[in-house]
């Protein structure tokens, strides 16, 4: 990804700084795959996105958290 059209953000979970796509279309976070509820869960939250690591384990807490109640 090309950081001279990204945009840097603070992670509001953890603070880190990381490079954001989403406006030119080409961000990491397009293949995080998040449930609806844990994207009503972020828009409730948060005003932007999430670095890869917080976003990424949000959505697998959000998976295991479903798999204990199924089984």
């Amino acid at each position: 990804m090309n950081a001279a059209k990204t945009d840097k953000l603070t992670c509001e979970s953890c603070g880190k700084e990381f490079s954001c796509g989403a406006k030119i279309g080409k961000c990491w976070c397009f293949e995080v795959d998040l449930k609806t509820e844990t994207s009503a869960q972020l828009r409730e939250n948060f005003k932007n996105c999430l670095c890869q690591n917080c976003l990424e384990n949000l959505a697998a807490n959000y998976t295991n958290k479903m798999n204990k109640i199924i089984s």
